[in-house]
């Protein structure tokens, strides 16, 4: 009998089946990418949080998971050390290739757990792309960052019992990150909080504040009307880091934090197990071609 945790690689040839039918048909690609995150986070703070939520979330609902996707879309980050920077056509390739050979295993549900804002001009185009041939499998994609510090503060004012490792120190600590208009979104405390319950060795909180993770504004004129061109977020965070000073992450925030971002996940992964519309929607299209 198989673990609720289902790993790809850990799985020996004969219990694939049985796999499939206990994650109804689910695999799961956590993927992240490999950049910059201020002075304070490791380059791979976006594959150690998919990589992480996706194997916790697991343990709740059962799917198999991938190996980590490490490699998304850096565009106009490949100047800094550490960067990974392929073109997006060789991902777009690679990751095609690679939903049609999980799907051989039997596996007719491919979910990417994103955890790189980066990444959806990529994922949406793949998720259509299928759509230029039959396939007897779906590819979709959510993303990890359902969750910001505001929840985690909401879940511990109205559910406190939930959380019962939190001290009222913590409690005042969180409340002093909201004392003042914040910065998130990179390299941000959704961030710090998760990469540090994951692997703390990899943080230094001692460092945050030498560099500045506010906004230079340079492109909001051109946002703020649903303007995009490539290069223009980091022409506004160019240390590539988007948060406010907060150099108080411990371990229990980390763990309260944490726990909110796997249940989030978890609903994800029992939906899609769920779902029955998007092979109908699948087979529906088959027949049109």
């Amino acid at each position: 009998m198989l673990n609720n945790l289902m790993l790809w690689e850990n799985l020996r040839e004969p219990q694939f089946p049985e796999a499939v039918e206990k994650s109804k048909g689910v695999c799961v690609i956590p993927i992240g990418a490999m950049e910059k995150h201020g002075p304070h986070l490791p380059v791979g703070t976006d594959n150690i949080i998919a990589e992480r939520t996706a194997h916790l979330a697991a343990e709740l609902e059962p799917v198999v998971v991938f190996p980590t996707f490490g490699f998304g879309h850096i565009n106009g980050l490949q100047y800094t050390n550490g960067a990974i920077c392929f073109s997006n056509k060789l991902m777009l390739n690679y990751l095609t290739e690679l939903c049609r050979e999980i799907a051989r295993s039997g596996f007719k549900k491919i979910l990417f757990l994103n955890a790189h804002g980066g990444n959806l001009p990529l994922l949406y185009t793949l998720c259509n792309s299928m759509r230029e041939k039959k396939n007897d499998y779906v590819v979709m994609y959510a993303n990890s960052f359902g969750t910001s510090p505001n929840d985690l503060r909401k879940a511990i004012t109205e559910n406190r019992e939930g959380f019962p490792y939190i001290t009222d120190a913590d409690v005042t600590i969180l409340e002093k990150y909201f004392e003042k208009p914040m910065q998130e979104g990179h390299a941000d405390l959704d961030e710090l909080l998760l990469v540090h319950e994951s692997r703390p060795e990899s943080v230094d909180l001692s460092v945050m504040d030498q560099e500045n993770g506010e906004s230079t504004h340079r492109t909001d004129h051109l946002g703020e009307l649903g303007i995009y061109s490539g290069g223009m977020w980091i022409a506004n965070f160019p240390n590539s880091f988007a948060g406010s000073f907060f150099p108080y992450a411990n371990e229990r925030l980390d763990k309260a934090y944490m726990q909110l971002r796997i249940d989030y996940i978890a609903k994800i992964y029992k939906a899609v197990k769920e779902d029955t519309e998007l092979l109908k929607i699948n087979d529906e299209w088959n027949k049109m071609w």
